[in-house]
């Protein structure tokens, strides 16, 4: 038989569980990026610090690739452990994923280098906002 102190105590570990379930860790935010020629656009252009899952889908009819930079540079992609943060040879029709974490808030871009693209107007700017 369930006593009313019993039924509190299940009430607050209810509670108690959908609270720390709301502020467990959560997966990467996710924008979506289409290429087309000469031009990058993205879902979202304000993203909270944290990992960032993009995925790229080239739209458009020649192989673009993807560089993730700070905001203003020209063909310098953000780096970890030596890996740059780019995504090469995306053919037409092709979608593919890059994945970043980027901690510090501040002005970043997607570009696309290839010969002529950023030249062009291959580029987009979009801001990373605190945590």
């Amino acid at each position: 038989m369930l006593t009313r102190k019993s039924v509190s105590s299940v009430m607050v570990f209810v509670v108690l569980a959908a609270t720390l379930a709301a502020c467990g860790p959560k997966g990467p935010t996710v924008v979506d990026v289409t290429l087309t020629e000469y031009k990058v656009e993205m879902s979202k252009t304000s993203i909270p610090a944290g990992t960032i899952k993009f995925n790229i889908t080239n739209d458009g009819s020649i192989v673009h690739e993807l560089v993730l930079e700070p905001g203003g540079a020209v063909d310098d992609p953000l780096e970890s452990n030596n890996t740059p943060s780019e995504a090469e040879d995306i053919q037409p029709g092709q979608t593919v994923t890059l994945e970043w974490t980027i901690d510090t808030p501040g002005q970043y871009q997607l570009s696309c280098h290839l010969p002529g693209h950023f030249e062009n107007g291959m580029t987009t700017s979009f801001e990373v906002t605190a945590k």
